[in-house]
């Protein structure tokens, strides 16, 4: 056993000789380390949604940030915590610890006896820190301790006490209990006394008692603050609010709640280990609503949440919550659902109601006649004629037919859901004559009046008539010189008056000259067009004559010539026996003929072109029309007006 021993004692030494003393003290280091247990996380870390760290001044960090909030839950006791930007305070409240972290911190340390330290990467772990978020973890590690009996003797009493946040009631004075070896966290409380704090370390080697006792103290006078002002203050569990923010309030130190209420914002629920030092508490009421945008289509349609119609449709405020959203509008199916609305949400709902239908139609006995179709009053659409609706919106109508010599027809009628709507309309005709009256500026214009049964020629201007059947009428007038004008009119029980002034349309003189320059253009049409249908037609006759003319002479001259080239051959080809007197004869006498046809050809032919120069030179020396035109405004006026006026241009 000796050798043994001094074998062993030998062994610090060499290593030391050989790594140093401090490699030495990081093996044995390491061999602890390799006993002990870890610590680890369980599960994954989760925001807490229904919990903030309330805005309040002592919740701030060094740089003035609102903190967040990190809730370390755990099986051990005492344990000890560092961050890298410092941790701006610790709450041990039952079954964990709250860490208060500025924003940006990245690591912390997490301490406990027996276990080596454990670096909490909150990136690693899902967790961003946001202000006035809180967060929660849970982290545990095998116990190798073992349980010691331990006592507290505590004045005065009736007291309560807080071992690594578990809580206990102290009946008497004396409170016996169980507790791992180790170091333990103690609070004791009791209205109206002074805080205990302390640490404590639990040993299988002694006996375990610990003797506490706290003295009375006053109450402190706090402000009570918030923005905005005139929330409601409710302190511990006062079945009353103490009143309205800003409010000075005596409070003992100790274990205090306080609940904050505004119409419109989130209640602010704070509970805090109020120690008297701090004589002012200032809060930050958070707007507690979401905002709710609802387009819908038709536009005009009846919006109500909650059953309450609504005025606006853009950011419509909301406390957060399921609330009911229905639409309605007359002729559609309503739409109903339910919204989630977060605080702070700026949700957007479009509905789209469907349209509720049916067919409609419409036969019209008389095929001119002309609809109106309304709704509510509302002219929906105007046509002629049988019509088919498909999926017309369903509701109350209106249709009007009217016909001109027809009485008038008003249906009423509702379309219901996919239902078939016939209506056929049979207008009764109405019998009568009326007066009409045709003037034009042109007194001497031609005048064709067509109606019901009626169709008649007049040659001069203004037309009276007293007698004519009520109907529609065109009325054509023509006039030398000018394009044809079309009207129509109908004659109905009033009297009907219609004049033509400014609807003639000079035709173009030059246009005119063009085409009677053209061989081809001896047609009643030239003439016509200029000259009027008398002249023109003189002209067509006379060159139609001279050309007419010169065809028959040209085939004349060549029926003669044919002849005269057959009596030639038989001449020259003639036997010794042949009459060549009378042959000679009979080819001479075709060549006389053939000439006298040429000689007729370019007379017919001179003929025309006489005439056709005569034509032009006729067309030149005629006046202008918008000439004519003016002149017979003129006139026209001095007639309607009663003065004798003639004006040539």
């Amino acid at each position: 056993m000796h050798t043994q021993r001094s074998k062993l004692l030998f062994v610090p030494i060499i290593l030391s000789l050989l790594f140093g003393a401090a490699s030495l003290n990081n093996l044995y280091a390491q061999d602890d380390n390799e006993e002990m247990s870890s610590l680890r996380i369980v599960g994954e870390a989760k925001r807490l949604p229904s919990e903030i760290i309330a805005d309040r001044d002592d919740n701030r960090d060094i740089n003035g940030n609102l903190t967040a909030g990190l809730r370390i839950i755990s099986d051990l006791t005492g344990l000890t915590f560092r961050s890298n930007n410092g941790i701006h305070k610790v709450q041990q409240l039952p079954g964990y610890n709250l860490l208060y972290l500025s924003t940006n911190e990245r690591v912390v340390s997490i301490y406990k006896d027996g276990y080596p330290p454990f670096q909490l990467v909150l990136n690693d772990e899902g967790i961003s820190l946001e202000a006035g978020e809180v967060w929660e973890i849970q982290v545990t590690g095998d116990q190798k301790s073992t349980m010691e009996p331990v006592q507290f003797s505590i004045t005065p009493e009736n007291s309560t006490i807080f071992i690594d946040g578990e809580e206990f009631e102290v009946p008497g004075t004396v409170f016996d209990t169980e507790l791992t070896t180790g170091d333990h966290f103690v609070q004791i409380r009791k209205d109206r006394h002074e805080f205990i704090d302390d640490s404590i370390s639990v040993s299988a080697d002694r006996v375990n008692t610990f003797r506490y006792t706290m003295d009375e103290i006053n109450p402190v006078t706090v402000l009570i603050n918030s923005t905005p002002e005139g929330a409601s203050i409710y302190l511990n569990d006062e079945p009353g609010a103490r009143g309205v923010t800003p409010l000075r309030v005596n409070i003992y130190p100790g274990n205090l709640k306080i609940r904050l209420t505004y119409p419109g914002y989130s209640n602010v629920e704070d509970e805090l280990e109020f120690t008297g030092e701090n004589r002012e508490l200032n809060y930050n009421l958070q707007r507690y609503i979401g905002y709710l945008t609802v387009n819908t289509t038709p536009e005009n349609a009846t919006l109500l949440i909650d059953d309450q119609p609504q005025s606006q449709r853009e950011n419509i405020e909301l406390v957060p919550g399921a609330h009911i959203l229905e639409v309605r509008s007359s002729g559609f199916d309503p739409v109903r659902r339910t919204v989630d609305v977060a605080q702070g949400d700026s949700l957007v709902e479009n509905i789209t109601l469907g349209q509720i239908t049916g067919n409609l139609f419409v036969i019209a006995q008389q095929e001119n006649t002309e609809f109106t179709l309304r709704k509510d009053g509302q002219v929906q659409e105007e046509w002629v004629g049988s019509k088919t609706f498909r999926n017309i919106p369903v509701g109350n109508y209106q249709l009007t037919a009217e016909l001109l010599n027809f009485d008038t027809q008003t249906r009423e009628f509702e379309i219901r859901r996919n239902s078939d709507e016939e209506i056929s309309i049979d207008l009764n005709q109405i019998q009568g004559r009326g007066t009409l009256t045709i003037n034009s500026v042109f007194p001497d214009a031609e005048i064709e009046l067509k109606g019901p049964g009626f169709s008649r020629t007049y040659d001069e201007a203004p037309i009276q008539l007293p007698s004519l059947q009520f109907g529609r009428y065109q009325i054509t007038i023509e006039k030398d010189g000018f394009d044809d004008v079309e009207k129509e009119v109908q004659v109905n029980s009033l009297s009907q008056e219609v004049t033509f002034v400014d609807e003639f349309q000079p035709r173009s003189k030059g246009k005119a000259v063009f085409r009677s320059i053209l061989p081809g253009a001896v047609i009643p049409g030239v003439g016509h067009g200029y000259l009027g249908k008398g002249r023109g037609f003189l002209y067509f006759l006379a060159g139609g004559g001279a050309l007419a003319y010169s065809i028959k002479s040209y085939v004349d001259y060549n029926n003669a010539y044919n002849k005269y080239q057959t009596a030639l051959d038989l001449y020259n080809s003639a036997g010794s026996t042949a009459d060549f007197a009378k042959l000679r004869s009979d080819y001479r006498g075709h060549y006389a003929t053939a000439n006298d046809a040429l000689d007729q050809m370019k007379l017919g032919i001179t003929a025309y072109v006489a005439v056709k120069g005569i034509e032009i030179v006729d067309l030149l020396l005629q006046k202008s029309n918008k000439k004519k035109l003016e002149e017979a405004k003129l006139q026209f006026s001095a007639r309607n007006n009663g003065i004798s006026m003639r004006v040539n241009f």
